[in-house]
């Protein structure tokens, strides 16, 4: 009799995303990433979502559940970045405000980069601040995706696509997100 009540996929899906999040926190920044093979992360976890596993942990294993992207938000940066130049820019607190309102436009964005995550799921996560928002609700915290690279202290404007409440599958939720972003200073 097999003991583990986890299908399949989901036990495919629980390796996948200890791999992510692991990826997630490594501090190497000059490592290749390993040359991808088989369905990406996201195609992974849409079908362990579509077979109702992963999302359900089986009794007495609740600990398996990941926190998604609240593991992702950094610790408020006491810090002060000016706004971004333009019509189109915002402070990170007022997109977390407005970030519905804004869903599918273009905007603009200047902060102090407080983590850097290369090469996750195709492209690198960039975590700014500008010393708006409230970290008790975690909206001090923009979590941008990108082909750029950043380090650690730059202070830079990204210019992208804001989504609201985008959902990446195994609880990474995020109220709001700049995608398909380039450094523009």
């Amino acid at each position: 009799m097999n003991t583990l009540s986890l299908r399949p996929v989901s036990l495919v899906a629980a390796l996948f995303l200890s791999l992510f999040l692991v990826a997630c926190d490594r501090q190497d920044q000059a490592a290749a990433p390993p040359a991808a093979t088989g369905p990406s992360l996201v195609e992974v976890m849409q079908q362990a979502k579509q077979a109702g596993g992963l999302l359900d942990p089986p009794q007495g294993q609740g600990d398996m559940v990941s926190p998604g992207s609240t593991q992702a938000v950094t610790p408020f940066a006491n810090l002060k970045v000016e706004r971004a130049q333009g019509d189109n820019s915002y402070t990170v607190g007022e997109l977390f405000i407005k970030g519905e309102t804004l869903d599918g436009q273009i905007i603009r964005i200047r902060g102090q980069v407080v983590k850097f995550s290369p090469a996750i799921m195709g492209r690198n996560f960039i975590h700014l601040q500008d010393g708006s928002g409230d970290p008790g609700n975690n909206s001090h915290n923009l979590v941008i995706t990108s082909d750029a690279t950043a380090q650690v202290g730059d202070v830079i404007t990204i210019e992208g696509v804001l989504a609201a409440n985008r959902d990446f599958g195994a609880g990474y939720v995020y109220p709001v997100i700049i995608e398909q972003s380039r450094v523009v200073e």
